[in-house]
């Protein structure tokens, strides 16, 4: 059964050319994956603080704990 192009396994792996889709791109890739990476964590810590803040807010303007969690949706 033959499930490639790959007919015998003796010989140079070189010999049969790219074994996986865009060859030559891995630097590129890894950039575009840490540029990715570091929108989402920049994203990830204002939408955080954000939200702490409007729940800071929130308590700061109750009367007391108990009625600011009720409030809450």
């Amino acid at each position: 059964m033959r499930t490639g192009l790959i007919d015998t396994w003796v010989g140079n792996p070189a010999d049969v050319g790219p074994m996986y889709p865009f060859v030559g791109f891995e630097v590129p890739l890894f950039v575009v994956c840490v540029v990715l990476w570091l929108a989402y964590t920049v994203w990830q810590i204002k939408h955080e603080n954000a939200t702490y803040a409007a729940e800071l807010d929130q308590l700061a303007e109750a009367e007391s704990p108990a009625s600011a969690v009720a409030t809450e949706n």
